[in-house]
């Protein structure tokens, strides 16, 4: 089975940008090598491909990245990088935390660190500066791809970024959506969570077995509205979780039985999925524009350029007020319903973090406890 993790989150990590989707990204089947007997005994040619300036504005989101963990979410600070990514510049495109695989089996030159990670420059083949990539992909079938057996994150430059979404106009908003799927890494590696969600089944990816009924189904639609609109109630408004909860619960069983009875299937499993993954990672979203808006960035690793790459978006930002994470906007619903109950975990539960992903794959169990206990 091959399963390719096409992460189109690009509009929906953005900070209350338009509903306007980004060019989809590529196949990921061409941005990857054929291992033929050339490749496989051709050698990595030792030089010196990369400089400082390729990497400053990846070396200024991850210090971003261990800032808001460090303070936040600590074990999401305990790697720099917690899979491969490649990297897409105007230069060439490099892998930073290569595995063995990529290192054995794709033409590669090596390249001058990146604080203390390994770092290749791959063949010219793989350079691109005229598809959008960004997104994560996996397969434990195609051999010949990156991402065999391990995810691994396409993403490109700033530069690169805003030739496909001109509203990215700032280096902490292009770092924020680059995060967003750095913490999927994180995610996805923890053990207990990474045997739970690898026997997941979710045929067609999250599109097309959870959006679609969003997109196709009226009412399916509007149930997703009222449930979020209650989440929202609850950490926005104050309304009690208790009596909240359980009106958000009643509502999404409702829906996810109507589903099973007039589609036969079974949802419930993976939107759960979704909800946690997607969520969360918007959650950590949230942290860093909260923490850019407290505390001065870092931009000593910054040259003269790079620095003009800023314009204090996130000055006096107010997290209630940011309809971009909170409010649908398209058929994946599930990044705010997910976000939505992380603010309410927040806001009356917040020991969650200690037992999520290890104890538990979802948030159901503590959305329960919410709902039969008075709110303090």
């Amino acid at each position: 089975m091959r399963l390719i993790i096409s992460a189109l989150t690009a509009l929906c990590v953005l900070s209350c940008k338009t509903e306007t989707q980004p060019n989809k990204p590529s196949d990921p089947d061409q941005m990857t090598g054929d291992l033929t007997e050339n490749t496989l005994s051709e050698k990595s040619i030792p030089e010196t491909s990369g400089s400082k300036e390729s990497f400053d504005q990846l070396e200024y989101l991850i210090g971003l990245k261990n800032h808001v963990a460090k303070r936040y979410y600590p074990e999401f600070a305990e790697k720099q990088l917690f899979q491969p990514i490649a990297y897409y510049t105007r230069k060439g495109t490099y892998v930073i935390n290569p595995n063995t695989h990529i290192r054995n089996n794709f033409d590669h030159s090596e390249a001058a660190s990146f604080d203390g990670t390994e770092v290749i420059k791959l063949s010219e083949k793989f350079t691109d500066t005229v598809n959008f990539q960004f997104h994560v992909s996996y397969s434990d079938t195609d051999t010949t791809a990156l991402y065999y057996m391990e995810n691994v994150l396409f993403f490109q430059s700033f530069e690169l970024t805003q030739k496909f979404i001109p509203d990215i106009k700032d280096l902490n908003d292009w770092s924020i959506m680059v995060i967003h799927e750095l913490f999927h890494g994180y995610q996805r590696e923890i053990p207990p969570f990474k045997e739970y969600y690898t026997n997941l089944e979710m045929p067609g990816g999250p599109d097309e077995f959870l959006a679609k009924y969003h997109q196709e189904v009226p009412w399916f639609k509007k149930s997703i509205y009222q449930e979020n609109e209650i989440l929202k109630s609850i950490w926005i408004d104050g309304v009690n979780p208790q009596e909240g909860l359980k009106v958000y619960d009643s509502l999404k069983t409702i829906r996810i039985n109507r589903i099973a009875k007039e589609f036969d299937v079974s949802i419930r499993e993976a939107e759960d999925y979704e909800i946690l993954m997607e969520g969360h990672a918007r959650y950590f979203e949230s942290l860093c524009k909260r923490f850019l808006e407290k505390y001065p960035s870092d931009t000593s690793m910054l040259n003269d350029h790079n620095r003009d790459y800023f314009t204090d978006m996130f000055k006096n930002y107010e997290v209630t007020q940011d309809k971009g994470l909170y409010d649908l906007y398209n058929d994946r619903y599930y990044y705010q319903l997910g976000y939505n109950i992380t603010m309410i975990l927040e806001k009356h539960l917040p020991e969650y973090k200690k037992t999520l992903y290890t104890n538990h794959h979802n948030f159901n169990a503590y959305l329960n406890i919410l709902s039969t206990k008075d709110s303090e």
